[in-house]
């Protein structure tokens, strides 16, 4: 892992995002890259240096952040290891997508929410779009994650082909801290799976990968994401991983499991497409 991407717009839940990459960064030698993104509808990069005099307020806040945001990481998330900061003026998906494919990002860590959040409000728009559509793994999260954390983690699938692919991507990020694993089908009345079959596919994936500490759990419920969230209370998980599809071009209003998770618990999600 060479690369983290963090997106920062100074809340609370992008704070939690830079410390929990940090906490990787410290045990892979990643380097982190941490994108602010002035909201703006202009597509600011096709402006000339002329044209772009012509929204000085835009310019002001890019300059406050430029002179803010160093000190500030100093002050809330001291490490050793220097970050490389990126300021951009645009529609904040687009451009914190267009940094991951610049930066060659291995992972991508971003807050649940962001600036303006308000209690009871769904996942933003913008974790959504950087869910669906970033080509490299992205955990989300609400708090920090620190090193206890990291030693247990529920790998949520229905261990079908894909699995296996999608696991590799994140094996890197895994081994660093040898957590426990808990491969996790969850059975539900609507796609009942004996459980014979569903133990061979664990089995079939856990192949190749002798060397990890895994645990095979089917969990029964009546549906999929509060399945996912409380098997991780009853055995005190704090991040899960759960392999998903690839949801690119689906409309904001058909959400997944993954969106599903992250508002209804408290749980980081590391989201990787099988």
């Amino acid at each position: 892992m060479k690369t983290i991407v963090v997106p920062f717009d100074f809340s609370s839940y992008s704070v939690a995002a830079l410390k929990t990459a940090q906490k990787i960064s410290a045990k892979s030698g990643a380097k982190i890259v941490c994108i602010t993104v002035i909201p703006s509808e202009i597509d600011w990069d096709l402006l000339s240096d002329e044209a772009r005099k012509k929204y000085p307020k835009l310019l002001e806040e890019r300059q406050e952040a430029m002179d803010v945001l160093p000190e500030y990481i100093s002050a809330i998330a001291p490490a050793k290891a220097p970050i490389e900061t990126i300021f951009r003026i645009g529609v904040p998906n687009e451009l914190i997508l267009r940094v991951i494919d610049e930066s060659n990002a291995d992972l991508v860590v971003l807050g649940a929410y962001g600036k303006g959040y308000v209690e009871g409000k769904f996942i933003g728009s913008t974790l959504q779009k950087v869910l669906r559509k970033a080509p490299c793994p992205v955990l989300a999260v609400k708090h920090a994650l620190d090193g206890n954390d990291f030693r247990k983690l529920a790998f949520a699938s229905v261990f079908e082909e894909g699995a296996k692919l999608a696991f590799d991507k994140v094996k890197p990020l895994l081994k660093l801290f040898k957590p426990s694993i808990h491969l996790l089908y969850v059975n539900t009345p609507s796609n009942f799976l004996q459980s014979k079959y569903a133990e061979e596919g664990i089995v079939k994936f856990k192949k190749g990968n002798e060397e990890i500490n895994f645990h095979q759990e089917i969990y029964n419920h009546t549906d999929v994401e509060n399945g996912i969230i409380e098997f991780a209370e009853s055995q005190k998980i704090n991040w899960v991983t759960i392999v998903s599809g690839h949801h690119e071009k689906s409309p904001a209003y058909q959400v997944g499991t993954t969106e599903i998770v992250l508002f209804k618990s408290e749980l980081a999600v590391l989201s990787v497409k099988a």
